[in-house]
């Protein structure tokens, strides 16, 4: 295991306050393995709604409300920037996240750029938003699948600078992860 995959071991033990032994690692091939792992290593409480969905929908509502002449589209593929300008980013959130939002929301989310990383569609400001969610105490509160694959996806977008990878990925080929 290359010092990437150390890494997003590292990272998912002291997320999640597991361990996750070198025999055990060396056999997770995949995010979604590993998603696996962790869920069978934490305690986790069933999701009657998709967070992911219930998400976008809120998003869509929002993003209508505030750019209603500007959405045409509004698909998980869909460009910020097709949405609206980077100038107007900062103001738009605001009032989508006063909106339709709630507290735990990142008070603000960054513009994609030069050196710097934030959502370029849909999809990624849905797992953005889901990354910045609370995470429960790994000894004392209970977690949920869509909070353990967002933090998962976190670590290995930190990690890798990877994001929109399907979770059966291999870390190895798709991932580039040594």
């Amino acid at each position: 295991m290359g010092l990437e995959g150390v890494e997003i071991v590292i990272g998912s033990e002291e997320t999640f306050g597991i361990e996750i032994p070198n025999e055990v690692a060396a056999r997770i091939l995949t995010p979604a393995e590993l998603v696996e792992y962790i869920t069978s290593r934490v305690t986790t409480i069933p999701v009657e709604q998709c967070l992911t969905q219930q998400l976008f929908y809120r998003l869509r509502r929002g993003f209508k409300r505030q750019v209603a002449a500007l959405v045409t589209r509004f698909d998980l593929e869909t460009p910020l920037s097709d949405i609206l300008h980077k100038d107007q980013w900062h103001v738009v959130w605001a009032a989508i996240r006063a909106d339709v939002g709630d507290a735990d929301w990142p008070a603000s989310v960054p513009w994609p750029g030069f050196l710097k990383d934030g959502p370029r569609n849909v999809r990624q400001l849905i797992w953005h938003i889901v990354e910045s969610l609370p995470r429960p105490d790994a000894n004392a509160h209970p977690w949920t699948r869509p909070l353990i694959e967002a933090q998962v996806r976190r670590i290995i977008r930190e990690v890798t600078g990877k994001q929109d990878f399907p979770l059966r990925a291999s870390f190895t080929k798709e991932l580039g992860v040594s």
